[in-house]
């Protein structure tokens, strides 16, 4: 369960709540682990019996700004190392957005910024995650799909960097499945929600099973894949907010749970 599906709540409630709940795992927020402190966060995992998933999110380079752009490396840096305290297994990076760039030069600028990060990834045994945004979000970063972030990764020759798959972004693609097949070894997280069918704007999510998205077939096409990483629950947005946190994160859970019965697959 990630904390951004819970902005309102402190780093202490989320633990407490995620593991009473049952998640095995926690996706960290940077905003809130900044609020706490990295040791205490540390401390108060461990002492949940929690794991954490990932550490989100990090990057977000002011593409075109030299100046920028080294200031958000180093923050990235700082990031990684503290994702390796807590044990988090990937790290979101936003590769950052545009302005008045193209696809192309935003993405020559955000390579070398990447290709820097992955010896301090390698060496703290974090993986990169390039997290594609709805195009409704081009504030936050250039990548948009599943299908051009592998794209953008598979020009690096390091295992150390992978994608994340946000399904509320990603289940309509083209090529989805054959990009599930073919390159499961990018996938670095899986980020689980769902949508409703006419919805107008960006991150209005809703509860796993309570939307359109077949998260069934697409959790089923994962394992029959063979990925074994990360589900990160991550819900935000009206529905969230209008339906409360203590009713969102218990029944989320056992909705995603939900979606492993009755198959030949099971449960994370």
């Amino acid at each position: 369960m990630s904390e951004i599906t819970t902005p309102g709540w402190s780093f202490e409630r989320d633990v407490e709540a995620f593991a009473a709940a049952g998640a095995p795992g926690i996706g960290v927020s940077v905003r809130k682990l900044e609020a706490v402190g990295v040791a205490r966060a540390a401390r108060l995992i461990r002492e949940a019996g929690l794991t954490v998933s990932c550490l989100t999110s990090s990057g977000l380079f002011p593409l075109g700004d030299p100046t920028g752009e080294r200031r958000a490396l180093e923050r990235s840096r700082a990031h990684l190392g503290a994702a390796a305290e807590l044990g988090a297994s990937c790290l979101f990076v936003l590769p950052g957005p545009p302005g008045a760039l193209s696809w192309e030069e935003a993405a020559g600028r955000a390579r070398p910024l990447v290709e820097a990060l992955l010896p301090e990834a390698e060496r703290t045994r974090v993986r990169l995650a390039l997290e594609p945004v709805s195009q409704l979000r081009m504030d936050l970063g250039f990548l948009h799909s599943f299908d051009e972030a592998l794209d953008f990764a598979d020009g690096f020759a390091s295992s150390w960097l992978g994608v994340v798959l946000e399904v509320n972004n990603a289940w309509i693609e083209r090529r989805l499945y054959e990009n599930i097949r073919r390159r499961t070894g990018r996938i670095a997280v899986v980020q689980v929600s769902d949508f409703k069918v006419g919805t107008m704007c960006a991150s209005e999510r809703v509860v796993i099973g309570d939307g359109d998205i077949p998260l069934r077939r697409l959790c089923g096409a994962l394992a029959e894949a063979g990925y074994d990483g990360w589900y990160d629950i991550e819900l935000l947005g009206p529905a969230i907010e209008a339906e409360g946190y203590e009713a969102v994160v218990p029944r989320a859970i056992a909705r995603f749970r939900g979606l492993w019965t009755g198959g030949r697959w099971s449960p994370p």
